[in-house]
């Protein structure tokens, strides 16, 4: 048996196996295997959407709710709702809102860039941030052709 055979067998394309007599192709538990995880991650992905969404629609009821609160509150004590010093009211009682329910308060803005500062690293970015590292390298292919070299000022995107 030559070298070629060697490699053909050790691939699953050589020998007498079952395979090859009944003429079918090999079969690749593997490809299965990736196959089912693949679908497994659609099915997580879609349920944190969903619950994502969720978050969401409360957070906006919870911010128009602290919204009408301050308005109430600014026209009771004579003030214009929305003359800055309201705004902090506003919060104030979105978070009170939000603690008399059990619910967590408004939600800050999601950070969509960040600016390299002297010292960061793509890995470093990634875990400040909460993202995966291969999603933030992915991200910025377009402008960092060298993941291992970022600079100061440099603005990066988060996915």
């Amino acid at each position: 048996m030559g070298l070629l055979d060697n490699v053909k067998k050790n691939l699953g394309f050589g020998g007498k196996g079952a395979d090859e007599r009944s003429g079918a192709a090999p079969f690749d538990r593997t490809a299965e295997r990736q196959v089912a995880e693949d679908a497994a991650a659609v099915e997580v992905s879609a349920a944190d959407k969903a619950a994502a969404e969720t978050a969401a629609a409360q957070a906006t009821q919870q911010q128009a709710a602290a919204d009408a609160a301050a308005a109430q509150e600014a026209e009771q004590e004579g003030l214009e709702p929305e003359a800055p010093e309201v705004q902090p009211q506003a919060q104030e009682a979105a978070s009170e809102a939000a603690a008399g329910t059990g619910q967590p308060g408004p939600v800050a803005p999601r950070v969509t860039e960040v600016v390299v500062e002297q010292g960061d690293t793509m890995n470093g970015i990634a875990a400040q941030y909460g993202v995966d590292l291969g999603a933030l390298i992915a991200t910025n292919a377009d402008t960092v052709p060298n993941p291992d070299r970022i600079y100061p000022g440099q603005v990066l995107r988060l996915p």
